[in-house]
């Protein structure tokens, strides 16, 4: 068994990352770990994911949000005796999958919080089918796509809706949408089960479009279209002790850190 750190660039993350590597006894890998401990906040674990997502990732929370991480930096000794003594349990998380073109051809990544699409610059046209059957014409800066997980995240600040993690389902946000008696949307999020696939015709001639998938960023030239798919069970995330949702809501947006 091999393992691997990602961690945020700050003095604690670093101090924690060198405890960590004086007390477990496997061998460090950074190519294809089978672990990576990732210690840091949310983004940390985003990064983690992304870079190895076919390992068991351990996040150890330092940040000041840490909806992801299972463990606490006061209980470093736990997870070193997990991961030593393989007591850890994996818990399997959903994400969704964005297949988009452009003139260079197809392109694929994945995401455990959201798919964005944006045009900061310019109004953005995008035809909106869900299942093949047309649904609207979207008008204005873009739309994000998430899953339950990521409902906390860009999506809460759009006003979306924070969605119990138990739940399998993608949520349908708008980004600032232009409505008018010309023009006109749902202007609600959507909810839409995990059996749905999305496709986004995009209508505009605009250079500068932008696809996010968590925090990786894609500069897209005369993007024609995108389709999202929900995946079930395949990112891995190794915990002592599960922390239930509601107390994860609770940690991350409702006690203060005063």
């Amino acid at each position: 068994m091999s393992y691997a750190f990602v961690i945020r660039d700050d003095e604690k993350s670093r101090e924690i990352k060198d405890f960590l590597e004086s007390k477990i006894k496997l061998n460090k890998n950074e190519i294809n770990p089978k672990i990576v401990i990732a210690v840091g906040g949310d983004g940390t674990i985003l990064t983690a994911v992304h870079k190895y997502p076919d390992a068991i990732i351990f996040g150890v929370h330092t940040g000041h949000l840490g909806f992801f991480a299972n463990y606490d930096s006061d209980k470093l000794d736990i997870l070193i005796d997990d991961i030593n003594n393989n007591k850890y349990k994996v818990d399997y998380l959903d994400s969704l999958e964005a297949s988009f073109t452009d003139s260079d051809g197809n392109k694929n990544d994945f995401a455990i919080n959201e798919v964005t699409i944006l045009s900061p610059g310019r109004t953005l046209r995008i035809d909106v089918y869900i299942d093949d059957e047309y649904f609207e014409r979207f008008r204005g800066t873009g739309l994000a796509i998430s899953t339950p997980f990521g409902s906390t995240a860009y999506n809460k600040s759009l006003n979306g809706s924070v969605v119990d993690t138990s739940l399998k389902l993608m949520q349908l946000t708008e980004i600032a949408s232009i409505n008018s008696n010309a023009y006109k949307t749902l202007s609600s999020p959507l909810v839409l089960s995990d059996e749905r696939r999305i496709r986004l015709e995009v209508n505009s001639n605009e250079t500068d479009v932008y696809i996010t998938a968590d925090n990786i960023t894609y500069k897209q030239n005369h993007l024609e279209s995108m389709i999202i798919d929900y995946k079930k069970n395949n990112i891995k995330m190794g915990y002592h002790e599960q922390l239930s949702f509601i107390k994860r809501i609770n940690r991350t947006f409702i006690i203060s850190k005063d």
